[in-house]
C-alpha cells in the first residue's frame, strides 16, 4: 500500500507542470500578448524645446540637440517609429510630423515619451 500511495504521488508530483505549461498556453492568445496597440493617453509628447530652460533638464537637452543634428540617430528614430504602427497612428491623431520624432522612450507605466523637434 505504502509503495502505491508513493507512486500515484510521483506520478501527480511529474505530471502537475505539464498541466501548468498547457494551462498558460491557452490563456494567452493574441488579443492579450498584441504590444503594438496603445492607448493615447500612454503617449506624452515632449518637444524638445522645452527642456532648454530647465536647469534640471539641461543634460538630457544637451543629449537630444546632438540626437537631433545627427542623420544616424534621426534614421535610427524612424527605424523605430515605423516598427510600432499602434504608436505611429496615436502620434498621427495628435498631429506629430513623424519625420520631427527624436526619440521614443518607454516610460515605468508601460507608455511612451516622444520626443520632438
Amino acid at each position: 500500500m505504502n509503495k502505491t500511495v508513493t507512486i500515484a504521488l510521483a506520478s501527480l508530483l511529474a505530471i502537475s507542470p505539464m498541466a501548468g505549461a498547457a494551462y498558460a498556453q491557452q490563456s494567452m492568445d493574441a488579443d492579450t500578448m498584441a504590444t503594438s496597440s496603445i492607448s493615447a493617453d500612454k503617449v506624452n509628447v515632449v518637444q524638445i524645446s522645452t527642456l532648454e530652460a530647465d536647469q534640471d533638464q539641461r543634460p538630457e537637452f544637451d543629449r537630444l540637440s546632438h540626437k537631433m543634428n545627427d542623420p544616424a540617430e534621426m534614421e535610427k528614430a524612424q527605424a523605430e517609429l515605423q516598427s510600432d504602427p499602434g504608436l505611429t497612428e496615436v502620434l498621427a491623431s495628435k498631429n506629430v510630423q513623424l519625420n520631427n520624432v527624436v526619440e521614443v522612450k518607454t516610460a515605468a507605466d508601460g507608455g511612451k515619451i516622444v520626443y520632438v523637434k
